[in-house]
């Protein structure tokens, strides 16, 4: 028979306790998707610097959840058709401290901030095998934007093509 003293009941519920913040830190770590910021740097000495998503490009598995944080104020984030799969639904998120996207088919998925993506504010989801970069090269091409904004996308295609390697 162990004979537990007050002090050892203490310890006791004291590991307890540790043993389940831990299991739950974790779980609810793992519950939460990947997040992309949208920054504003005062200290940059462009606005090419200035304005951009944090990470820029993202690998992620088809049906895998991402959130996008302060898109609000002078941030947004829209899809951009031309790399976007065909059948999903667009996406528009403006003054919202954070919104959820889940990336249900294998592709690319291009966002852009409406108002800073002149400048370069944009970014690149990769769902599982993404396809073609050549093709999605020739539509950015065909988009409807600045020339800083496209070659933005081209680095961003180019940079996955890097990581595929």
């Amino acid at each position: 028979m162990i004979n537990f003293t007050p002090r050892t009941l203490t310890r006791r519920r004291a590991i307890q306790t540790i043993t389940a913040v831990c299991c739950c830190a974790g779980s609810a770590a793992a519950a939460r998707p990947r997040a992309v910021d949208q920054i504003t740097d005062t200290n940059a000495t462009a606005a090419t610097d200035m304005f951009r998503f944090e990470p820029n490009i993202l690998l992620v598995s088809p049906g895998e959840e991402v959130a996008f944080l302060n898109s609000r104020g002078e941030h947004t984030v829209h899809s951009v058709p031309q790399l976007w799969p065909d059948g999903m639904p667009p996406v528009g998120i403006s003054n919202q401290n954070e919104a959820r996207v889940t990336f249900q088919q294998e592709g690319f998925y291009g966002f852009r901030c409406r108002r800073h993506g002149q400048y370069g504010m944009v970014m690149l989801v990769v769902a599982g095998e993404a396809g073609d970069s050549e093709k999605a090269l020739a539509a950015i091409d065909q988009m409807r934007a600045r020339a800083r904004e496209k070659q933005a996308f081209a680095d961003l295609i180019a940079r996955y093509e890097s990581l595929r390697a």
